[in-house]
């Protein structure tokens, strides 16, 4: 693996702790979720810049890891 995409990887790791922790502060229901535009603007950045960084991905890793990631997926939200 490249260092490049480690250091995305790593990046994509913390986006994902923000979201889980935001579900813990706002709580882990779509009436929460619907009713607060923290809540919404904290989640939808996180994945937002979860699609840039895996659009980074070398393709090299993407392929060898593409039956254990849906990155195409990941990278479509």
């Amino acid at each position: 693996m490249q260092l490049l995409d480690q250091h995305r990887l790593g990046h994509i790791i913390e986006y994902c702790k923000r979201i889980q922790a935001t579900i813990t502060r706002f709580g882990n229901s779509y009436e929460a979720f619907s009713a607060d535009e923290d809540d919404q603007q904290s989640i939808a950045f996180s994945i937002l810049q979860i699609g840039e960084l895996v659009a980074g991905l070398s393709e090299n890793y993407k392929e060898r890891t593409n039956g254990e990631m849906p990155w195409q997926a990941i990278k479509a939200m």
